[in-house]
């Protein structure tokens, strides 16, 4: 035995040191991973002109570099995890036509310095499972109702953003997803800067600026342990709602100014960290041993209160990143210049780490220019800066990525190659002499069809008789498609059919009455595949009539609370229900609808069964409740007989009067029967044996018990 063992472990040693050798050769003959830069130029000197076949043609980590320009397009689907970077996110711009821009289905999608317009129903929207995707200095312009960034998903940051609705936008950032993050972001102009719903946990909101929405940050429907910190909350009507069972969420180290409401907490939830609570302008409180913390709690809503309330407006205990970085040289220098501006923090900034892709740090202390001596090569990269503070706590990096081409020679540096200026007849060697560019998308207005680059050629805009050299000046459209709402005068340009873009023509918008310029006027909805129109007529934002646009026929609906009953072959029945809170359709049913008047009759037929139950059951307990035993007399005398003659006479009264409210009570019951309910066979047999005088008070105990399963049955059928 103890031999079979020994040749055991002989084996298992061998097998542990051939693995052991086995390991490091496999790790290392792994081959690396490629990352290719994809260039995209709208004028025709990168790889693609369009920002849609690149994303196509793109392999698994390569970079999509997208130069200045207006990119008209939309409905961009990211299903590879590559990295999308914009030049400038001032100036590259895609322009989404109502449309919306990016659907990312893929983890680990970067996108950054781009700035997105006229968006649809939302700019971004992150997929369920698509986790750990960045956006990142980006500007996101949402003139049309819908969202600016939509997380469905988990471990994504939005970071250095700047988020901008209209009166009726939707959320800035809606999240339905847990351990995301939002940082250093501006929103203003929503219906909701921060909207976080149905069970997402563990998200941040960090030094944001979350300023004029209806709702700052909206907290709702199980989502627990989320965490709002370091935020300017300001001029907002409401400031933070927390409710519908959403508990553990964390709220402290805010300024909360200008909002009509402070905040609405309907769970438990924390509004202080044990040390340190909020800045509330509203505040009226005390600091008597004066460390900034107020003396008494502040009520926020309903017993809800804030126990170590702030004095004074919070400058951050946490450094803030270096904002707004730039590069201020030439592509064409390898040894690049960088400027930013300065980190805050309330003991004060020490310096600066700089470093370009993975190299070392260097700590440059407490400035805000850097210029690499080591010369970088053809490519792109990526510049880091960081802040420490005096009591050497440190900032997250901002991020900038550049690009290199020592092939372009700029003899005097004003951003223009010699060959351009050359080709385009300006001095190369004249930093103040180059290539006239209105719209600074370095395509010259000598060669560019759009000098102001607002999406409407200048050959359009002369037909119109706009300003080509003015991005605010433009052809009247809409729907910002592109197509003015009208023909040119001149006759060269043929004016927008729809206007709106609703899907219906202004001839049909016209004819029946609706307007032409409002795309909320028309619901375009389908049944069984079929396409039908909901219009608004009157433009009171209730639908009038369907239209079906195959065979031209309108025909009636009718609003009830939040669902619409469609007529749609116009026979004066209703054939289906369109809800308007999830959008559904279903079939309609002729059965009982109950209005107002019906319901009051049931209440009364409820209330009159209430009355005749208490009334017999009084009757019944006075039956239950035991006399005293009296020896009786062998004799009754004539009194006593008088007196049990009376009691006679009033149980017989009584019973008599049940017996009548048990008629009135049967009738009732057969008018509302007959007048909303068609009985089955069985059913008419109970009600005509209910008609039927009760023989005893036990009998009334059964009507009661018949009424209900027929009332029962009644409610099925409903």
């Amino acid at each position: 035995m103890n031999r079979k063992i020994g040749v055991q472990l002989i084996i298992l040693s061998l097998a542990i040191l051939l693995t052991a050798n086995i390991i490091p050769n496999i790790v290392q003959s792994a081959p690396p991973i490629t990352q290719n830069t994809i260039i995209v130029d709208i004028s025709g000197k990168g790889n693609f002109t369009n920002i849609s076949d690149a994303i196509k043609n793109a392999e698994i980590t390569d970079i999509i570099l997208i130069r200045k320009g207006i990119y008209n397009e939309h409905d961009l689907l990211i299903n590879k995890k590559i990295e999308i970077i914009g030049e400038d996110p001032d100036n590259t711009i895609i322009n989404c036509s109502g449309n919306n821009a990016f659907t990312l289905a893929s983890s680990y999608v970067d996108i950054s310095n781009i700035q997105i317009i006229n968006t649809g129903e939302f700019a971004i929207t992150i997929l369920t499972d698509s986790i750990g995707c960045t956006i990142t200095n980006c500007i996101i312009n949402t003139i049309n109702p819908g969202i600016a960034i939509d997380i469905r998903t988990s471990y994504v940051t939005i970071s250095d953003c700047n988020l901008i609705g209209v009166h009726n936008s939707r959320q800035g950032v809606k999240i339905h997803g847990s351990n995301n993050i939002v940082r250093n972001c501006n929103m203003q102009d929503f219906a909701n800067g921060v909207l976080i719903i149905l069970n997402s946990n563990n998200n941040e909101i960090i030094n944001c600026n979350i300023i004029n929405n209806e709702n700052a940050v909206d907290i709702r429907a199980n989502s627990n342990f989320n965490v709002v910190t370091g935020c300017n909350i300001n001029s907002n009507l409401l400031s933070i709602r927390i409710w519908q069972n959403s508990n553990n969420n964390l709220v402290y180290l805010n300024n909360f100014q200008k909002n009509d409401l402070d905040a609405i907490d309907e769970s438990n939830n924390s509004w202080n960290n044990q040390t340190k609570g909020n800045y509330w302008d509203r505040y009226r409180g005390v600091d008597a041993n004066g460390d900034g913390i107020g003396d008494t709690p502040y009520v926020i809503s309903d017993g809800k209160v804030d126990r170590f309330p702030i004095i004074s407006i919070i400058i951050p205990d946490i450094v803030t990143s270096p904002n707004n970085v730039e590069i201020i040289t030439s592509k064409s220098d390898n040894t690049p210049t960088f400027t930013w501006e300065s980190s805050i923090y309330s003991k004060g900034i020490k310096g600066y780490y700089v470093k370009i892709d993975n190299d070392p740090e260097t700590f440059i202390g407490n400035e805000t220019t850097w210029t690499t001596t080591e010369p970088q090569l053809d490519g792109v990269h990526k510049f880091y800066v960081r802040a420490e503070s005096v009591d050497e706590k440190t900032s997250t990096y901002s991020i900038l990525t550049f690009i290199i081409d020592t092939s372009i020679i700029d003899s005097d540096g004003d951003g223009w190659s010699d060959t351009e200026e050359q080709q385009y007849g300006t001095d190369p060697n004249n930093p103040d002499n180059y290539p006239l560019d209105t719209d600074n998308d370095h395509i010259p207005d000598s060669v560019d069809i759009d000098d102001d680059n607002d999406g409407y050629s200048d050959e359009m805009e002369l037909s119109y008789a706009t300003d080509a050299k003015n991005p605010n000046s433009y052809p009247l459209d809409t729907d910002k498609d592109g197509i003015p709402n009208n023909d040119s005068p001149d006759g060269k340009f043929i004016g927008d059919e729809d206007d709106d873009n609703d899907g219906l023509s202004d001839s049909i918008e016209t004819e029946l009455g609706s307007s032409t310029t409002n795309a909320q006027d028309v619901l375009n909805i389908y049944i069984v595949g079929k396409q039908y129109y909901l219009v608004d007529l009157n433009q009171d934002s209730i639908f009038d009539i369907i239209y079906n646009p195959i065979s031209k026929l309108t025909t009636a609906v009718e609003k009830q609370n939040e669902v619409y009953l469609l007529d749609i072959n116009g026979d004066n029945q209703w054939d289906y229900i369109y809800n308007t809170q999830d959008k559904s359709i279903s079939q309609y049913s002729e059965e009982l609808q109950l209005t107002p008047v019906i319901w009051l009759i049931l209440i009364s037929i409820i209330l009159l069964i209430l009355f005749i139950a208490l009334y017999y059951n009084r009757i019944k307990i006075k039956k239950l409740i035991k006399k005293p035993q009296i020896k009786k007399p062998l004799k009754t005398t004539i009194s006593e007989e008088k007196d049990t003659l009376e009691r006679v006479v009033k149980t017989k009264t009584l019973l008599q009067h049940i017996q009548q409210d048990v008629e009135v009570y049967i009738e009732k019951l057969h008018e509302i029967e007959e007048q909303f309910i068609t009985p089955t066979v069985e059913e008419k047999k109970e009600i005509s044996t209910l008609v039927e005088k009760p023989s005893k008070i036990e009998d009334i105990s059964e009507i009661e018990t018949k009424v209900d399963q027929i009332l029962s049955k009644s409610q099925k059928k409903k």
